[in-house]
């Protein structure tokens, strides 16, 4: 295993269109992890909150409405990011979330940071292996804003990213795991995803996924479009277990053109 990187998640998205439950205020634990192949990918995803509820009504743009704050943690064995993050959904159609994190690369397990000597350098594993990996911090900045809507049983998403890394002093180049690409170590990154789903049952949706990654710094694009199928249910009261799978190929990439991408996501919400 020699890249990794991580598998996007809009589960709890999902969950809201489905069930458009009245939002509760409280303290609510989410757990998951999420592998991923081409490319190779295994992420640990925590995130501790407040949920504060913003309008009390039955009205479907409404009682979805709230802000979340909290903790935001994810794992991988190539790096940590840890921080803080506010989600705001002012009305059912439209949430934006913010997050700040503290980024740690590390070799230990194997993989490591590597640092590139420009935007056309090479990241497929040949290239990668004649490397030497190292050790760095940093921390990444994002707003991903979300537009979304419901028509009967079919559910429309659309997710909006820009990141800004500020990693290993700032000066130079990397390899981004996250997108599978290389950016300036003082850089910014843009993706999209796009959901068409239809709602089999209450807790079951399937339907079509396209994404983008778009470097601006160097115009490198990244295009991939999949099947999915999302599960989203309860369990007792308090308990919201999830589970997402997607199969799709790339239109565009530098090394995974008419390559199978496979991602699998399960975890759970816990209203504490």
């Amino acid at each position: 295993m020699k890249r990794l990187s991580v598998l996007f998640s809009l589960l709890t998205l999902f969950a809201t269109i489905a069930a458009a439950e009245p939002a509760k205020a409280g303290y609510y634990l989410d757990q998951s992890v999420a592998a991923e192949y081409n490319p190779l990918g295994l992420q640990l995803g925590t995130k501790f909150y407040y949920r504060i509820p913003l309008i009390k009504s039955s009205n479907i743009l409404w009682e979805s409405t709230k802000i979340d704050i909290g903790l935001q943690n994810n794992f991988t064995p190539s790096y940590d990011y840890s921080g803080v993050f506010v989600s705001i959904e002012p009305i059912a159609i439209f949430n934006l979330v913010l997050k700040a994190q503290v980024a740690g690369f590390y070799k230990g397990l194997g993989f490591g940071f590597y640092s590139l000597s420009g935007y056309n350098a090479g990241f497929d594993d040949a290239a990668l292996a004649s490397l030497t990996p190292g050790n760095a911090t940093g921390y990444l900045l994002s707003a991903s804003p979300t537009l979304k809507a419901q028509f009967g049983p079919i559910a429309v998403l659309d997710t909006g990213n820009i990141t800004y890394y500020n990693v290993d002093g700032g000066n130079g180049y990397f390899y981004d795991r996250t997108g599978n690409v290389v950016l300036g170590k003082g850089d910014s990154e843009l993706s999209n995803d796009a959901y068409l789903m239809y709602q089999l049952t209450p807790e079951i949706l399937a339907g079509l996924n396209d994404y983008l990654v778009y470097v601006p710094g160097s115009g490198y694009l990244s295009h991939r479009v999949d099947v999915v199928g999302v599960y989203s249910g309860t369990f007792g009261e308090r308990t919201a277990p999830y589970a997402a799978l997607l199969l799709g190929t790339y239109l565009t990439d530098r090394y995974l053109v008419n390559a199978i991408y496979v991602a699998l996501q399960v975890g759970a919400t816990l209203h504490l």
